[in-house]
């Protein structure tokens, strides 16, 4: 019976396995090839090729060049600190200043660029510390960090590019087609009035897609460049899906307020709305059929023109994002339709880079009151977590499963140096020593339960244990020298938990309030320049909202009201610019305008009123645009001359009404 159950064990364990095996070749190879060079601390090698190990290749490429990036930034920053002063006071404040530049830095960026800037900030400190201890090794640490981390993309890319598979772009082009079917689907619900209960579920399943979309387009195509420079008519799309989610609930409360008499009209343009969108399910076409297409755009100039002008703006964005991206080679450059403009979180950003220069700062103090050998390592310890983990949504939980895989880490490189290889080792010894570490913690990577604190078991044991030197430091220095690395997690989640805090809760309170911020800057722009750059902005800091909201376990409905309230604001305030263009504002909208100021004006400070101001706010200028009368139809007539029917409907696989369904 043992038996059959070491059996089925084995086979379920063996995909681990041959993982495990693979990446440990490839840290064995890449600290042989250190060694060989002779190279300043080879196990840098190691611990690189385990680093830059990615799902896709895309991804493993694209961590790799931001990974060198930032190692040459930081090595250069830390060499030059040192040769500014080898003095602990003031080195502590150089590392404070890089550290908190490098760490807002990245608090505004996105994705693999905000990594890079992490390793910069870090990498300044492990060669500004390590150089310290060993001044006539300057250069050679600095030379050899770089060359290790080169060595070690190198070697992981080689073992495991073959093995890695790439990401399919049809997967997202899918999604983004399914929900522009379920986003026409729900837009034929609401006019034909449907269930007021069901819209709302629909509608936020919806943004919840699209959210979730947008916060994987960086990932889905990383690693090319030709891919990232077609990436803004995603971009495009996207704004598209939520401005016709935003104009659906505005028409739709226009529709509620219309007489019933309209009735027969609504169930036809339903129809066709249908029709399009079973179109585009069934047929597996990225175009929808032009006729029907010009039916429902005229029909809606006329009973509904808003919806009618962000139907069009839909249909294009994807006719253009299928066409270009379904060509092997980019066709001539066409730019995307609208703006899509990042939220960057300054506030929070300040917030980081304080932090971690207020972290490193106090271990400073202590290494330069008591001159304590083993604070270098652990200002080496807290730099990494203060920068690494500051984008992190809850770092100071995760920092206690760090703190735990780490521990283990540090309790094997024990184990090693002091009993298993004690005294002077050969690197062919030490190497096979390590194999069954480095395997268990490769397999506990590949386990939920355990892949929190894995990756920093395997970090800090090659660390502490520094394979590739023949021999360490005397065991009371050594064991001190781990204890420190240790010392520094803890000073970080400290620094997380009591200094300058941050969670979801506190991101969100913080996107809301820049929100409010934007909204009001729309209503005292005189450009109309400024009001398309906000309103730009409004549409991922929506997205981000909801995708921080998520992370909360609480209703999101608030939320996706609160945020299309916001796309309205943003709409209204822009048109009313527009017809103060052309024919002036009466007074009625400029008191409306004025009347919003005041009320976005009194939320900030009650975070808790913003979402339900929001909507009031919404409400207020939906009437003074109404009394305004915009006018769309020109915007319509635009958007049916861009149907373009002249080339031949690309292909897509196909895909029915049944699985059309959105990913939550």
């Amino acid at each position: 019976m043992m038996h059959r159950n070491l059996q089925l064990l084995f086979r379920r364990e063996w995909p681990h396995l041959v993982l495990a095996a693979r990446g440990t070749v490839a840290a064995i190879a890449a600290l042989a090839v250190a060694v060989l060079l002779k190279l300043e601390c080879p196990y840098w090698a190691a611990m690189t090729a385990l680093i830059v190990i990615q799902p896709t290749r895309g991804l493993l490429l694209e961590k790799s060049f931001y990974r060198l990036i930032g190692t040459a930034a930081g090595s250069v920053a830390g060499m030059m600190m040192l040769l500014s002063s080898r003095s602990p006071a003031m080195l502590t404040i150089l590392l404070a200043l890089w550290l908190g530049a490098c760490v807002g830095a990245g608090n505004l960026q996105y994705g693999l660029r905000s990594y890079g800037a992490m390793v910069a900030a870090c990498t300044g400190a492990v060669i500004a510390m390590a150089g310290y201890n060993n001044p006539p090794h300057l250069h050679d640490l600095v030379f050899g960090r770089i060359a290790c981390i080169v060595i070690g993309i190198v070697i992981s890319t080689t073992v495991t590019l073959l093995f890695s598979h790439g990401r399919s772009k049809r997967e997202l082009l899918d999604r983004l087609r399914r929900v522009t079917i379920q986003n026409i689907e729900w837009v034929a619900l609401l006019v034909r009035g449907g269930n007021d209960k069901e819209l709302i579920a629909l509608r936020q399943e919806l943004l919840v897609e699209i959210a979730d979309i947008e916060g994987t387009v960086d990932a889905a195509w990383a690693g090319s460049l030709d891919l990232k420079r077609r990436k803004r008519h995603i971009r495009d799309l996207i704004v598209s899906l939520l401005t016709l989610l935003e104009a659906g609930k505005l028409a739709g409360d226009h529709l509620v307020r219309q007489d019933s008499r309209l009735a027969p009209w609504r169930g036809s343009l339903a129809r066709h709305l249908e029709d399009v969108a079973l179109h585009l399910a069934e047929q597996g076409s990225t175009r929808p059929d032009i006729t029907e297409m010009r039916l429902v755009l005229s029909e809606t100039s006329i009973r509904a023109p808003l919806l009618g002008e962000t139907l069009g703006e839909l249909i294009n964005a994807l006719q253009l994002v299928m066409d270009e991206w379904d060509t092997t080679t980019p066709q001539i450059e066409r730019p995307a339709s609208t703006r899509f403009v990042r939220h960057r979180d300054w506030q929070e950003a300040g917030r980081a880079a304080i932090r971690a220069a207020a972290a490193i700062s106090a271990v400073g103090i202590v290494w330069h009151m008591t001159g304590w050998d083993g604070a270098p390592l652990m200002m080496m310890a807290t730099s990494i977590m203060v920068s690494i983990f500051s984008t992190h949504d809850r770092p100071s939980v995760m920092l206690s499963h760090i703190f735990r895989g780490a521990s283990l880490g540090v309790a094997a490189a024990f184990l090693c140096r002091l009993f298993l290889l004690p005294g002077t080792s050969n690197t062919l010894t030490q190497a096979v020593i390590i194999v069954p570490f480095l395997m268990v913690g490769i397999v506990a990577l590949s386990h939920r339960r355990t892949a929190l604190g894995a990756m920093d078991y395997l970090l800090f044991f090659l660390f502490v244990m520094q394979p590739g030197l023949p021999a360490v430091p005397p065991p009371s220095s050594f064991v001190a020298g781990g204890f420190a690395c240790l010392g520094g997690i803890a000073v970080a989640i400290l620094a997380f938990r009591f200094l300058l805090p941050i969670d979801p809760a506190r991101r969100l309170r913080s996107i809301m309030i820049a929100i409010v911020h934007d909204l009001n800057s729309m209503a005292a722009a005189d450009s109309l320049l400024l009001v398309e750059k906000c309103r730009a902005r409004t549409h991922h800091r929506v997205l981000r909202m909801l995708a921080n909201a998520r992370k909360l376990d609480e209703d999101l409905n608030p939320i996706v009201e609160g945020g299309l309230a916001t796309l309205a604001i943003g709409r209204y305030l822009q048109r009313l610019r527009e017809a103060e263009r052309a024919d002036g504002i009466p007074p009625e909208a400029l008191g409306a305008i004025r009347e919003s100021m005041l009320k976005l004006i009194a939320a900030i400070p009650q975070t808790r009123e913003i979402l339900s101001i929001l909507e009031d706010v919404s409400t207020t200028l939906s009437r003074a645009v109404e009394a305004n009368h915009a006018n769309y139809d020109s915007s319509v007539q635009a958007a049916l001359l861009h149907i373009r029917d002249e080339q031949p409907p690309a292909q897509l696989p196909f895909v029915t009404r049944k699985n059309c369904q959105c990913h939550t």
